[in-house]
């Protein structure tokens, strides 16, 4: 029986395009001016299509975490990271988080049904908890694991595996939901089951091979978790 889930944070419970492409472009451009570099340099270094509009599905800034975004960047515009993280950081505090609609009444329904929750996320825990709370989900949420909570990013698999053994819980018992490869892996590593959501950057096709289940979105979650065993209540 599962009874415990563990969500991925960016792609997830929040619509990374929506997010995310509309600050790119302009962070791209005064990122330029600021230390001179060009920007289609910054743009590939963040896996950024300047002409398109769009992030790469496996560019660095959906893959990495925040520190290993500020150190790539950084060389290709002969900043230090911390710099540059520095630069970054009000910018990044700044942006509108996209919830996937009906987010909210989703996890009151999950805690409703007696499941644990919480989440895995490669930002910073404290970030995270900050974004977490401003989209009004704290209180739902048992745990918030960052990049920097002890346990590795994922893909390592410490973060999930920990969110279980915490709980006193089997592994298969907690289903670990994300939109990337990276979430998929930190699954498998840990022993948990995987199931996959659209609203990140990757299709159908390319996360079908790694998850029990690709689901249009998060709202989605119900109706799987009927099919093994798992009813939640409707309201």
């Amino acid at each position: 029986m599962i009874r415990a889930i563990l969500f991925d944070k960016d792609g997830t419970l929040t619509d990374f395009r929506a997010t995310w492409e509309a600050w790119m472009p302009e962070t791209i451009y005064a990122l330029a001016r600021a230390s001179g570099a060009d920007p289609a340099e910054i743009a590939e270094s963040y896996g950024y299509d300047l002409q398109g509009g769009r992030i790469a599905a496996d560019g660095l800034f959906v893959t990495a975490t925040g520190d290993t975004v500020a150190r790539a960047v950084g060389k290709r515009i002969g900043w230090p990271a911390d710099r540059l993280a520095a630069w970054l950081a009000p910018r990044q505090a700044a942006v509108e988080q996209v919830a996937v609609p009906g987010l909210a009444d989703l996890l009151r329904r999950l805690k409703r049904a007696g499941l644990a929750l919480g989440v895995l996320t490669n930002a910073d825990a404290a970030e995270a908890q900050v974004q977490l709370s401003r989209l009004q989900l704290a209180p739902h949420l048992d745990r918030v694991i960052g990049c920097d909570s002890g346990y590795g990013a994922k893909p390592d698999p410490a973060g999930a595996a920990a969110f279980a053994d915490d709980l006193g819980l089997p592994r298969q018992a907690v289903v670990l939901v994300g939109d990337g490869l990276t979430d998929m892996a930190a699954a498998r590593g840990a022993g948990l089951r995987a199931v996959a959501v659209l609203t990140g950057t990757l299709d159908r096709t390319r996360l079908a091979e790694h998850a029990e289940a690709v689901l249009p979105d998060v709202t989605h979650l119900p109706q799987w978790l009927a099919t093994q065993g798992a009813p939640i209540p409707e309201t």
